[in-house]
């Protein structure tokens, strides 16, 4: 029954942040039950763009996307517009560089500003461009650890991954989605051999590069000796 009433226009259709307008928007990611309207819904996840939200037509919720209820996500400035940049961006002339953004919820689209300057700011904000020169995708930190623990305990291959978070985008029409197969296997790679190089202590714009067996696991060799219950060596091996 609860499961069900889930499919009901909530909070009586109502949007609970501004009180007025009609609150046809509800959030699946988030916890409780919401109801919003477009802009309040905005402003709601100004920090949380990768969350999946619906949209009350009439009779049942049915998908939509925060892009297009008229989310803007500004990079390099805490979530606020360029100052210097004093007109209002528009989403719709915005969307010339919309870029392609893989995370662990699915796969988004999402607009933002002009992309010349962005792969240090996208960084800064946990998420790995497939290419340094004006990047249209790029991959969430998350999705990356989570690919890579995959393929460690689950044996995933990169092609289902990535078929996964398709389904997880749209599970009806998996097609429709936007195949980055190719992306996701050079920037695994990339990601792979950044983490390898940090746990071994290559980083902090270290000008030492690792030597032969430089980000390998030193796995030392048995004691040649007896053990005692103690954990004493009682003597040599026959």
């Amino acid at each position: 029954m609860l499961f069900w009433r889930g499919e009901q226009l909530a909070k009586g259709g109502i949007c609970e942040q501004c009180e007025e307008a009609e609150g046809s928007v509800w959030c699946m990611s988030c916890t409780g039950v919401h109801a919003w309207c477009g802009p309040c819904a905005v402003k709601a996840h100004r920090n949380l763009p990768f969350h999946k939200v619906q949209r009350w037509n009439g009779t049942h919720y049915e998908p939509t996307s925060l892009m297009e209820l008229g989310f803007l996500w500004h990079i390099g400035h805490g979530g606020d517009p360029c100052p210097q940049n004093s007109s209002d961006p528009d989403p719709d002339e915005s969307s010339q560089f919309q870029m392609i953004i893989v995370h662990t919820e699915g796969i988004f689209y999402c607009p933002g500003s002009h992309p010349n300057d962005w792969h240090l700011d996208l960084l800064r904000q946990r998420l790995f461009p497939a290419s340094i020169s004006k990047p249209k995708t790029v991959f969430a930190f998350a999705v990356l650890d989570h690919f890579l623990i995959d393929a460690l305990e689950c044996k995933t291959s990169a092609m289902s991954f990535y078929q996964k978070l398709k389904r997880f985008t749209n599970n009806a029409f998996p097609e429709r989605v936007p195949d980055r197969y190719r992306e996701l296997m050079r920037v695994s790679r990339l990601w792979r051999d950044l983490k390898h190089r940090k746990w071994f202590g290559f980083g902090h714009d270290m000008e030492v590069d690792p030597g032969d067996g430089g980000l390998a696991l030193f796995c030392p060799p048995p004691l040649h000796g007896r053990f005692s219950e103690r954990g004493e060596v009682s003597g040599p091996l026959d």
